[in-house]
């Protein structure tokens, strides 16, 4: 009766060994050939692929060389009836001349001895 139960039981063990590994080697290594290479869906699909790249900014032509600024507003002052003896560029972009005019009678506030020439081409006198 010894000899039958310990066979029965080792029969027994043996189909739960076959029985347990028979799902357990059913199941393959995701990614592997047997599954066609198809991951599970709770895993990555692994790394995206980079963002697109704007494209580079056109390449604009230079600006146009400015006018002779010093010239014009010399110009300019000595239109207006100035001798300009100093004339100077500030750091505003604005100019500043030292001046002279003559005297005349339609002019109650006197000689300017300065002249401010504002980048808006606003003039500034200074008596």
């Amino acid at each position: 009766m010894n000899q039958m139960r310990i066979a029965l039981l080792t029969l027994g063990a043996g189909l739960a060994l076959v029985g347990g590994a028979g799902p357990a080697s059913a199941q393959l290594v995701p990614g592997s050939i047997g599954n066609g290479g198809r991951m599970p869906d709770t895993m990555s699909p692994g790394a995206l692929p980079p963002p697109p790249v704007a494209p580079p900014a056109p390449v604009m032509a230079p600006p146009s060389p400015q006018p002779n600024t010093y010239s014009l507003n010399r110009d300019r002052l000595e239109n207006q009836g100035y001798r300009v003896q100093r004339l100077q560029q500030e750091n505003d972009g604005s100019w500043r001349a030292r001046v002279t005019r003559d005297p005349v009678p339609t002019r109650p506030q006197g000689v300017p001895k300065r002249v401010t020439i504002h980048p808006n081409g606003q003039i500034i006198e200074e008596y």
